[in-house]
C-alpha cells in the first residue's frame, strides 16, 4: 500500500491527448537524442514559506519530484530554522497495521498476490495494440534489456517505465529532501510530529487495490505513457528550477497535474478512497495544530499541493494566517 500511495503522489498526467503520440513514436525517422539534465554540485533549493500566528512561526519547505539525480541538496536554511523549531511535520503520515505477526504474514501474502497481473495476462494481452506499441517504443528506447515489464500488471509497468525514462533524463523519482530534513531534526533533537494512518483492515485494502478493474489500470498506464511522451522537458525544467530556487519559474512552467486516471484506478472502493483522503487532509490539521502549540514548527510538503489558488498556502491565508515567501 505504501509503494502504491507513493507512486500516486508522484504521478502526474499529461493534459495532451494520446491520439497523436503513436504516430510520432512509430515513425521511421530517427528520434532526437534526449539530453540528460545535469545539475551537479550543492544547491539550496527554494526559500521556505513563513506562516505566522502571533509570535508563533511555521516554516514550510516545498519539494517536488522528480529532482535532478546528481544534485546534492544544501540545507543551510533548514538547519538554521531547526535551531528555533520544536517540531517537524513530514509531508505524509506513516501507516500502521498492528504488531500481530499473523496479520503481517497475511499482508505479505496479499501484497505478493497483488504483483501478479490480472488473470496472469502478459502486458501485450492486457493492452490495446496501439497503447502496447507506445509502451514498447518507450521500453526499447530507454530500457531495451528490461523484459520483466512484459510480465507486470499495467499499473506496475507504468511505475517501471517511469523510473527508466526519468533515469535517462537525469531525474530521480525518489525524493531524499524530506529524509534529510528528518535526519537534521534528529541531530538537533527536534521531535517529529509523525501522524500514523492506522489501517484496521490492511489485507482488505490490498485486496481492494488488487481488484482494480483492468480498464482502470490501462487508463493509468495510458496516462503515464502520455506524460513521458509529452512532458519530459517540463519535468526537467521544474527540477532545474527547484534546484536553483526559482519559484517563479515553477509557477510558470506548465504542469500536467491531472492525476485522475491513476487515482480513480485504485479508488474503486470506499475503503481506499477514505485512506487517500485522510492521508491528504491530516497534514493541514497537523501543521495548524503544531503552529498553535509551538513557537517554531517546520513542515515539508509538495509544491503541487502548496501552490495555486486552491493550494495549501491559499487555504492558510484564507484562515487568517500571515504567509510570506518566495
Amino acid at each position: 500500500m505504501r509503494s502504491c500511495s507513493t507512486y500516486l503522489t508522484a504521478c502526474v498526467l499529461s493534459a495532451v491527448t494520446a491520439a497523436a503520440a503513436p504516430a510520432a513514436l512509430a515513425s521511421d525517422a530517427p528520434s532526437e537524442p534526449m539530453q540528460e539534465l545535469i545539475i551537479e554540485g550543492r544547491h539550496e533549493g527554494p526559500r521556505m514559506w513563513i506562516v505566522r500566528s502571533g509570535d508563533h512561526t511555521l516554516w514550510i519547505l516545498g519539494t517536488i519530484s522528480p529532482l535532478p539525480k546528481k544534485m546534492i541538496w544544501q540545507p543551510d536554511a533548514v538547519d538554521e530554522a531547526l535551531k528555533h523549531t520544536q517540531e517537524v511535520v513530514p509531508a505524509w503520515p506513516s501507516y500502521g497495521i498492528g504488531a500481530n505477526p499473523i496479520t503481517a504474514l497475511r499482508v505479505y501474502i496479499a501484497w505478493r498476490h497483488l504483483q501478479k497481473p490480472p488473470d496472469n495476462l502478459l502486458l501485450s494481452e492486457s493492452l490495446p495494440a496501439p497503447l502496447y506499441s507506445r509502451v514498447e517504443a518507450l521500453r526499447m528506447r530507454y530500457a531495451p534489456h528490461d523484459n520483466k515489464i512484459e510480465k507486470m500488471r499495467p499499473m506496475l509497468a507504468a511505475r517501471e517505465l517511469l523510473t527508466h525514462v526519468l533515469d535517462a533524463a537525469g531525474l530521480a523519482l525518489r525524493n531524499e529532501v524530506q529524509q534529510e530534513v528528518l535526519t537534521l531534526a534528529a541531530r538537533h533533537g527536534v521531535r517529529v510530529h509523525q501522524d500514523k494512518l492506522h489501517i484496521d483492515d490492511p489485507v482488505d485494502v490490498i485486496k481492494d487495490v488488487g481488484a482494480t478493474p483492468l480498464a482502470g489500470e490501462v487508463a493509468c498506464l495510458d496516462a503515464v505513457v502520455t506524460l513521458l511522451e509529452t512532458d519530459l522537458g517540463n519535468m526537467q525544467a521544474r527540477a532545474r528550477a527547484w534546484a536553483l530556487g526559482d519559484v517563479d519559474a515553477l509557477r510558470k512552467i506548465p504542469h500536467a497535474d491531472d492525476r485522475a486516471a491513476c487515482i480513480a484506478a485504485v479508488s474503486t472502493s470506499e475503503r481506499v478512497r477514505s485512506l487517500i483522503a485522510r492521508a491528504q487532509d491530516d497534514w493541514l490539521i497537523s501543521v495548524t495544530d503544531s503552529l498553535g502549540r509551538n513557537r517554531g514548527t517546520l513542515a515539508v510538503q509538495s509544491m503541487e499541493r502548496l501552490l495555486g489558488e486552491h493550494g495549501t498556502l491559499a487555504t492558510l491565508r484564507a484562515r487568517g494566517y500571515l504567509v510570506e515567501g518566495p
